[in-house]
């Protein structure tokens, strides 16, 4: 609302902006990462017409229950000097009991009785994620017919819908009356929809919800008794936000935590201290970001005019370059009777309203249909990116516990029809996402050759991400075994960001390929990589991830230790890393060399990563931490000997060639 509306066209709402007081910002850990630091230049421009145009300096008041630095975090997003915090916690609380459910460790025994040998550890891995799934909608089932009101958390929609399917079944052989009393929450519902799910479960025509964390915040419905959660969700606030669901009302509140066969979740099933006893997250955003600062410049010079003099307090010491850069691309422009601290820099762009072009959110814009054939209702909209991995011709699709047979998909209409079906399967896409380099041809790409900190081959530059879709496989419900594989044709899907990365020498890949998986050590590489950015670099884990090779994907994996911006078009944060890339490297073996856990799959403190997209397969830390020895050496060799002078690694390369 601020950033479309009330900041472009502030005329219209000249007499609440000349009399604002306090501005609230509820729920402030949210605003984090990228979307923090767009958050944190909206609140300066807001600011800035509040002080300039309307003479008003409202104050800002944040709450906020899981941030590990609320202080730093909120006196950052709002630009503020000083900030008073409060600690006491007057919301109404009693007694909960936390349970940590682990379904693997009972049933491995009984599962490795029960099987044949023909079965592959893929189907069996996929059998015993099953029972997860099953077990918490046991329990799901449990609290709705002892009249407990419950969230079930799920990280993914698939997931919330097969929990809700499952639970559904269940209820019906053991209590008819309420099976049509619980249902799904999830992106992706049209908002008509979403709003009467809020409503029923607050009136009380709902017992429960199987929903993503798109329930976790804000929205309030109602007193909640018991909490469920399936698998990690990523971050231990996320866990406490969603546990804190329940027991608002000094009634006495349950959590149960089911535990996936995965090494993250079995990780704290064997280490329960490590879950309770660890500090909540902190938030990290940097609104100094010269991308993210740009952008919003050409908003703010559209609001009212630029000053260098009086705007620097606002948008910090960036603002001139930013202004320079913005002037060059024709967006700004000033009276060149001026010197350069006194220009008005006015917005010239060709965009009636660039705020428009600015995505905060990284929401996308072109979504595809889901039409139930038999009634022509729209049951779903799916962004661009997700469409693909659950409508195809062939698809099987699910929609509040019920399955639909996807039976057309029309790529020029962004529609896919289906027909609602008993099915005792379902399907699951056969993919891969490749990251390529654009540029990467250029040998070296650095061009500040008197910093110090830029010693090193690592490279930044604009990368290309695309998912390809190949095929897909029917999977029987209950044994999670597959039984049919089809193939299948659909666009694929890029997008443009940015990545920084460096090669891992031929013979350090051969030394490691005698003793251990080479892919598993890159993967963990990555992953350690990942833990000490923030070190560096004011970033939240959200804005980049790594390269993570695919464990049932054979093709040629490339030789090198890749981080990447999440976000369509990047953030900017690649391209800061690539001059601290060598002393990342340092602080990454160091924390693999000193961390004291046992397994080639180390823990969540050295190379599991809590949002890792293969589910943390595929990682062996010994096998890390030869090859991030093994890179340290090759760049010290190469920088070795040569005058400070010639220590950047475009010259490095050019001697080295000659």
């Amino acid at each position: 609302m601020l950033h479309m509306s009330i900041l472009p066209l502030h005329r219209q709402f000249s007499r609440i902006l000349s009399n604002l007081k306090f501005v609230v910002i509820d729920e402030a850990h949210a605003y984090k990462g990228a979307f923090g630091c767009h958050t944190a230049l909206i609140l300066r421009r807001l600011r800035r017409l509040c002080s300039h145009v309307y003479g008003s300096e409202p104050s800002f008041v944040f709450s906020t229950a899981t941030s590990a630095n609320p202080i730093d975090h909120c006196m950052e997003l709002a630009n503020l000097s000083t900030l008073d915090l409060i600690k006491n916690d007057g919301s109404p609380s009693s007694q909960k009991l936390f349970v940590l459910w682990n379904p693997i460790s009972s049933l491995r025994t009984v599962w490795n009785k029960s099987q044949s040998d023909d079965i592959d550890d893929t189907s069996n891995a996929a059998a015993k994620n099953s029972s997860s799934i099953s077990e918490i909608s046991y329990l799901f089932a449990e609290m709705v017919q002892h009249g407990l009101r419950c969230i079930t958390f799920c990280r993914s929609r698939k997931l919330c819908e097969l929990v809700l399917s499952y639970t559904h079944e269940i209820l019906e052989e053991t209590a008819p009356h309420l099976a049509n009393s619980i249902c799904a929450y999830r992106a992706g519902y049209i908002a008509e929809d979403r709003r009467r799910i809020e409503s029923d479960f607050f009136g009380g025509k709902l017992c429960g919800i199987a929903a993503t964390n798109a329930l976790e915040l804000g929205i309030d419905v109602g007193h909640i008794d018991v909490t469920l959660h399936l698998g990690f969700p990523g971050s231990i606030a996320s866990l406490w936000q969603q546990a804190g669901r329940s027991g608002r009302r000094e009634r006495p509140s349950l959590a149960v935590y089911v535990a996936f066969e995965g090494p993250l979740d079995q990780y704290f099933m064997r280490y329960p201290d490590k879950l309770f006893k660890s500090p909540i997250e902190c938030c990290h955003i940097d609104a100094q970001n010269q991308q993210v600062l740009e952008q919003h410049l050409v908003c703010a010079a559209l609001e009212h005019s630029l000053s260098l003099t009086y705007d620097g307090k606002y948008f910090g010491s960036g603002l001139e370059n930013a202004v320079m850069t913005l002037k060059s691309r024709g967006y700004l422009s000033s009276d060149p009777s001026h010197d350069s601290s006194a220009k008005i820099w006015s917005y010239i762009g060709h965009e009636k309203l660039p705020s428009r072009s600015v995505n905060i959110r990284s929401i996308e814009n072109v979504r595809y249909r889901v039409i139930d054939m038999q009634t022509d209702e729209v049951l779903e909209e799916i962004e661009e990116s997700k469409a693909f991995f659950q409508v195809y011709e062939g698809a099987v699709y699910m929609h509040q516990g019920y399955t639909y047979l996807v039976k057309e998909l029309s790529i020029s209409s962004k529609t896919a029809l289906c027909q609602k079906a008993d099915l005792k399967y379902y399907t699951k896409t056969r993919d891969y996402t490749d990251i390529h380099v654009i540029g990467g041809g250029i040998a070296y790409p650095t061009k500040d050759f008197k910093n110090q900190l830029s010693r090193t081959t690592a490279q930044a530059h604009v990368c290309k991400v695309t998912t390809t879709w190949f095929g897909f496989n029917r999977i029987w419900r209950g044994s999670s075994k597959i039984f049919d594989t089809m193939e299948l044709s659909l666009p694929k899907y890029s997008y443009e960001s940015q990545a920084v990365w460096i090669q891992v020498p031929q013979p350090v890949k051969a030394l490691v390929e005698k003793n251990f998986s080479f892919r598993s050590g890159l993967h963990a590489a990555c992953h350690a990589l990942l833990h000490v950015v923030p070190l560096y670099i004011r970033c939240n884990s959200s804005d980049l991830a790594p390269e993570c090779p695919n464990p049932h994907d054979a093709r040629y994996f490339p030789a090198r230790i890749l981080l990447y911006d999440q976000h369509r078009g990047g953030t900017g944060v690649s391209k800061q890393i690539q001059p601290y890339f060598k002393d990342l490297l340092v602080a990454a073996l160091e924390l693999l060399t000193y961390c004291r856990c046992s397994g080639d799959a180390g823990c969540p403190n050295c190379v599991q990563n809590l949002t890792c997209h293969e589910y943390n397969e595929l990682l062996h830390k010994d096998a890390a931490i030869m090859i991030i020895k093994g890179v340290l050496d090759a760049d010290k060799s190469l920088f070795e000997g040569l005058p400070d002078s010639e220590k950047t690694p475009l010259r490095a390369a050019a001697n080295q060639t000659a």
